[in-house]
């Protein structure tokens, strides 16, 4: 990084010293120019003509110096316009990140699952296609934060979020819906895939230490969009497969179509 600036600082300190320069030049330029002019004024000599092509000379040797100082602003205009725009595009870039990830866990958070959730419904309406949804929270995460304090629980949700991303395809979203409750869209993915998946997450995650000290289970709910499902009744159908999860004596996964049967 230092090497990278050096060349820089050099540029910059010669952008300067030639603006000086310059300007010193004008002065002086302006100078001699005015004391020949004064000169041919008060004591006008026999060939004028060799005094005026010399004011003349003066004249373009001033132009020109301001010809290249209005360059050189405008070169550094441009370059000024040019980190102004990267800036934008930073700051543009970070708005976007806050909009649709969620500051605790790095997931995306309810209002992008909105947006994904509304465009795989539609295709699974419009093209028959198929879309899982799995619903799962911690058991007991309330005890945790009572027993570790809230700020190891919210190092406890950021490590899992991350944990669960790692182990689904690129293909698949995880969302923090609220608290320690997460769902994950699987596109083109039947019920009973999802429900694999959901008992491997289960399985793993209960099975691994968090912060080195904690053990987590997990409740999962699965569904497999209709073709008919709107946001809410998608929505519906999930939360309910998590509620039976949890009924059932949590760490354990209920497949949605398994309680449409019972019921």
């Amino acid at each position: 990084m230092m090497n990278d600036k050096r060349p820089i600082a050099k540029l910059k300190t010669r952008y300067k010293l030639f603006y000086i320069f310059s300007v010193i030049a004008l002065a002086v330029l302006f100078c001699i120019n005015f004391g020949v002019i004064y000169t041919l004024i008060i004591t006008p000599p026999d060939n004028p003509e060799n005094m005026m092509q010399f004011v003349y000379l003066l004249m373009v040797t001033g132009f020109l110096i301001l010809a290249a100082q209005a360059l050189l602003i405008f070169t550094r205009l441009i370059a000024l316009l040019g980190k102004d725009s990267k800036a934008l595009e930073g700051m543009s870039e970070q708005l976007e990140q806050l909009s649709v990830y969620d500051d605790l866990t790095k997931v995306y958070n309810r209002y992008k699952f909105e947006t994904v959730a509304n465009r795989e419904l539609e295709n699974v309406t419009r093209y028959s296609s198929n879309l899982s949804g799995i619903m799962f929270d911690i058991d007991d995460f309330k005890v945790i934060n009572e027993t570790y304090g809230y700020r190891t629980g919210d190092k406890l949700l950021a490590s899992l979020a991350q944990f669960v991303n790692g182990k689904l395809r690129k293909t698949d979203y995880v969302f923090r819906w609220r608290g320690g409750k997460f769902i994950i869209l699987a596109p083109h993915t039947d019920i009973d895939k999802a429900a694999i998946v959901a008992e491997k997450l289960r399985q793993i995650v209960g099975h691994k230490l968090f912060g080195g000290k904690i053990r987590m289970s997990l409740s999962l709910g699965v569904i497999q969009a209709a073709n008919d499902d709107s946001m809410e009744t998608f929505l519906h159908r999930i939360q309910a497969a998590l509620t039976g999860a949890k009924n059932k004596g949590k760490n354990c996964v209920v497949v949605g179509r398994d309680m449409e049967q019972v019921a």
